[in-house]
């Protein structure tokens, strides 16, 4: 008799052999475990659920036991798990075929790897002094943020983790045993597996609580101890060994060229819980976690490093830095005695003894507003990252004179060289964000009370160019406004207590520990302009005089955020001139001509719909370039990307080769967003390979800059013709039916995901409710189309753009198969809409539609969405030329086809269970004795699972 949790039809299956075992062994383990725990009658009903294809209106009626909101828990929650774990698995079978690669062709480099990239650059003709020239410029700034995507808990993803080396392990062969394992390894395995999914199953899916900022920064914690921290020196490694390969003879510098930055604890923009407090006590965590992990290698180099200082004397140079080391007295003479013929293992006990006097620092910084005597680093501490790094670099070129260039140049000393490049005492950049509408209020009052205008005036009725030239006016002024003392009201005083905030970080930390502020929302000069005066009002700006002549001296880059497609279509003209600010002008001498200009993709695509928004982008990318070119600025695009595609998610090294011509230099820095993170970070090899994929397209788009790719004229209006037919018929549904928003509301879960638990943040703009789409956070509006499988932000608008310009004269549909043939944007335009329209399932949402009343308009709705799916899904298949949506990637067809009849039971339990709610009118009851309201849950538990079984949230 079959244990298995479901029938799953594997066997003409083109998934690999590997993964079909998989699947089969944790399919049939959560089997077990299932009815180990609950019995048969649970796994009877999963089996009959799955079968059941009929109205979900009268599913009570065929199945009588989810009429028990506690049974259809048990019954969401063994869905959530198996999908879990086909998720995991999944994961597992990248790392398999990547490394599978690699041993079956070991002389040929991974495709899209940084070998690969080397390679072609070296073929193509690039020299060493060009190569070398080319890696100066390259600069890699994945930025986590913590955007209320992610539905799994910590716990969760912890036993995932272990289901997935448990996997690793059993796929090890018999002739290659592993070492940390008994000899009958493959019985344990399974054991493993059982006890994980045990634990699984006992693990519950929902918070008990709304995350909090502070679980949110230690959410972002966990994948730079577990996994970020390791993997950036494979990088380095693999850089490394490419140059050698394919440079024989050259040396070359490799910089610190990925560098990680972060949201979480920063990102106040309509997120009230984020305080002053919260950004310094996330800058101390920072601190603290990067430190303790240095306490941890260096504990292990002192077991690689115990050289006799009779077999491999050591240099000079370290000889005296040991003496400075004992005037420092950081150690009692015992511990000092242990070492006296280990040079290494004493110079290590010094450095230790100084990164645990600098890590003993950090809890007499809690407070930002104490200052004072305490907050000043003195020795043993060290006072910056910098002679950390000097250490290991001493210690570095004495193993080299020894001898010992393979301990030196390799392995866990090389890499700590790297970690401390790369992270410094910092961790990771704190960016701080804030919408731009709140600076004003504060300088209404801070003008008032500095008596700049007249008492019936506020800065925040002026005109746009009269906001301009006062706030040139005070920013050219070498005073400051106010005394340093002065307090305003309690909203005032939070905004300038952020600029305290990053005074005292880069006074005490490191300048790397915050130096951007980025605007939400930015729509005029005067909105940059604000923050710089507010920043000069903290001394983050500020005047000195040299041979007369006044230098400005700023911290700070100031980023604006172009959002809307307005905004991105505006932002050419507003860079413009605030490039000939003459304030702004001093600003761009003081941070080296520097500009980092911030592109929002999830309010873009939410305000003009996908073609729009990406055309837009793209052509945005292309003027502001240009008028940086023009102003003499070096400029860096931050690209706000989300997970799906929607929101700009998709394959990032895609992205970053299709940008256009002559606007990428090599330096670009992205999100990475929500259940992003946990997949592309939860498991090193994993994450090695994202960021492998994205340093090869950085290379190689960086490289070919000077080949002259073009884009013709003809295929830019093509798009930008499109675009505009493809904004106004989306527009035409979210933002002018009056009756979309009564549809959208009923046919997807929107009311629920605001109360699932999982981000600190709320759902809506500040001051807003969930009453309308201009108000609704892009997030939430594409989880919950996700939810309902219309995916609709990916893909509407496209196909009647299509039809209207083939339509449109004679020869179109063969220029728009060049376009797809030849360039490489709209390839990848077309390609990510191809996948969520292979990820959309009509019938199913078809459900979630039959909910609305009147049933006429949910109809109509449905009927209208529909139709421009198919449509969509036509010409897409007419410009590629292929038969089926995903043709040349067979792999994630067989994935989603093996998803879709599993996925539809958890969609039929949710519309089930909003209908139940709504007939019902079920109130949210008040938490008693820690339990919360039994069908809430249950709703919730849908949302979690379909996540799951869609890969994507937000």
């Amino acid at each position: 008799m079959s244990h298995a949790f479901l029938p799953l039809p594997l066997d003409q299956s083109r998934l690999s052999e590997p993964l079909r075992e998989d699947i089969l062994l944790l399919d049939r383990l959560l089997g077990e475990v299932l009815r180990e725990q609950d019995g048969a009658e649970l796994v009877s009903l999963v089996q009959r659920l799955l079968a059941d294809a009929e109205d979900p209106r009268s599913l009570a009626e065929r199945l009588p036991e989810v009429g028990d909101p506690q049974v259809v828990q048990r019954l969401l929650r063994a869905f959530t798990v198996f999908f879990q774990l086909l998720n995991t698995a999944e994961q597992k079978e990248i790392i398999r075929v990547n490394r599978a690669r690699a041993a079956q062709n070991p002389d040929q480099a991974r495709p899209e790897s940084i070998a690969q990239a080397v390679q072609k650059l070296a073929a193509a003709g690039l020299s060493a002094e060009e190569m070398q020239e080319l890696l100066c410029r390259v600069a890699i700034y994945p930025t986590l943020t913590a955007h209320p995507t992610e539905a799994r808990r910590r716990a969760v993803l912890d036993k995932l983790q272990s289901v997935a080396a448990s996997l690793v392990a059993r796929a090890q062969p018999a002739e290659l045993p592993l070492l940390d394992r008994p000899l009958n390894s493959g019985a344990v395995v399974e054991r493993e597996l059982r006890g994980s999914l045990t634990a699984l199953w006992q693990t519950d899916e929902l918070r008990a609580s709304r995350v909090t900022v502070a679980d949110e920064v230690r959410n972002g914690l966990y994948f730079f101890e577990h996994t970020i921290l390791d993997v950036v020196p494979w990088l380095h490694d693999d850089l490394r060994d490419a140059l050698q390969a394919s440079y024989p003879g050259h040396e070359f510098e490799i910089p610190a060229f990925i560098q990680y930055r972060s949201w979480v604890g920063g990102d106040r923009d309509g997120n009230p819980n984020v305080t002053p407090d919260v950004t310094w006590t996330t800058l101390l965590e920072h601190r603290e976690l990067v430190l303790r992990y240095y306490l941890e290698r260096i504990a292990e180099l002192q077991r690689v490093l115990t050289q006799s200082d009779r077999l491999a004397p050591p240099t000079e140079e370290l000889l005296a830095s040991l003496a400075r080391d004992r005037e420092m007295k950081a150690l009692a003479v015992e511990p000092r005695m242990r070492f006296q013929a280990e040079p290494y293992g004493l110079k290590l006990l010094y450095v230790s003894a100084r990164l645990q006097a600098t890590l003993d620092h950090v809890r007499v910084l809690s407070d930002f507003r104490a200052q004072g005597p305490s907050f000043v680093p003195r020795p043993p501490m060290y006072t910056r990252s910098v002679e950390f790094l000097d250490d290991l670099l001493l210690i570095q070129r004495s193993l080299r004179a020894g001898h010992a260039a393979a301990l030196a140049d390799d392995g866990p000393l090389a890499h700590l060289v790297v970690q401390a490049r790369t992270f410094g005492f910092h961790l990771a950049t704190l960016d701080v964000r804030q919408h731009s509408e709140q600076h004003a209020p504060v300088l209404d009052e801070m003008l008032a009370a500095a008596q700049v205008l007249p008492p019936d005036r506020r800065y925040s009725d002026l005109e746009e160019e009269e906001k301009v030239r006062l706030l040139t006016r005070e920013l050219l002024n070498p005073r400051a406004l106010l005394p340093r003392d002065w307090t305003g009201s309690e909203a005032a005083a939070t905004v300038i207590q952020v600029f305290e905030v990053i005074r005292h970080a880069q006074r005490y930390f490191s300048p790397n520990s915050v130096n951007t502020y980025v605007i939400s929302m930015t729509h005029g000069v005067s909105d940059i302009l604000e923050v710089l005066l507010l920043a000069k009002e903290q001394g983050l700006v500020r005047w000195r005089f040299e041979e007369g002549e006044p230098v400005l001296e700023s911290d700070l880059d100031i980023v604006p955020l172009f959002e809307t497609v307005d905004d991105l279509h505006g932002g050419e003209g507003l860079m413009r001139r605030l490039f000939a600010s003459r304030a702004y002008r001093f600003q761009m001498q003081a941070r080296g001509n520097f500009q980092e200009i911030m592109l929002g993709y999830s309010d873009s695509s939410k305000d003009g719909g996908y073609l729009a928004a990406n055309q837009a982008l793209h052509d945005a990318q292309d003027r502001l370039g240009r008028v940086c070119a023009r102003a003499g600025v070096t400029l860096r695009f931050f690209h706000g990307r989300g997970g799906t595609v929607g929101r700009g998610g998709g394959r990032a090294s895609q992205a970053i080769l299709s940008q256009p011509p002559g606007s990428f230099s090599g330096r670009i820095r992205f999100t990475e967003q929500g259940e992003v993170i946990s997949f592309r970070y939860s498991l090193p090899p994993i994450a090695h390979r994202h960021l492998e994929q994205i340093a090869n397209a950085v290379l190689l788009a960086a490289g070919a800059q000077a080949g002259g790719r073009t884009e013709p004229r003809r295929w830019r209006e093509a798009m930008r013709q499109m675009a505009d037919q493809s904004r106004k018929t989306y527009r035409y549904l979210v933002y002018e039916d009056p009756e979309f928003w009564g549809f959208y509301s009923q046919a997807t879960p929107i009311p629920h995901i605001s109360r699932l638990p999982i981000a600190s943040r709320p759902v809506s703009r500040p001051g807003g409710s969930i009453s309308g789409v201009e108000n609704l956070r892009a997030i939430p509006w594409v989880f919950a189309w996700v939810q309902s499988r219309y995916v609709l932000p990916g893909w509407y608008g496209l196909g009647g753009a299509l039809e209207w310009f083939a339509g449109e004269a004679e020869g179109n549909l063969a220029l728009l198969q060049e376009m797809y043939r030849d360039w490489a944007f709209f390839r990848t335009v077309l390609s990510n809409a191809q996948l969520e329209l292979l990820r959309a399932h009509l019938p199913t949402a078809a459900w979630y539609a039959a909910r609305v009343e009147p049933r006429a308009e949910g109809e109509r709705l449905h009927g209208l969405i529909e139709e421009e799916y198919h449509r969509t899904r036509e010409w897409v298949l007419r410009v590629t030329g292929e038969q089926e949506l995903m043709e040349r990637a067979p792999v994630i067809r067989e994935t989603v086809a093996l998803r879709n009849p599993v996925t539809a039971p958890l969609s039929r339990l949710q519309v089930y269970l909003l209908d139940a709610w709504d007939a019902q009118n079920v109130e949210e009851a008040p938490p008693e004795e820690g339990r919360s309201n039994a069908w809430r849950d249950a709703i919730l538990l849908s949302i979690i699972g379909i996540a799951a079984a869609m890969q994507s949230t937000g």
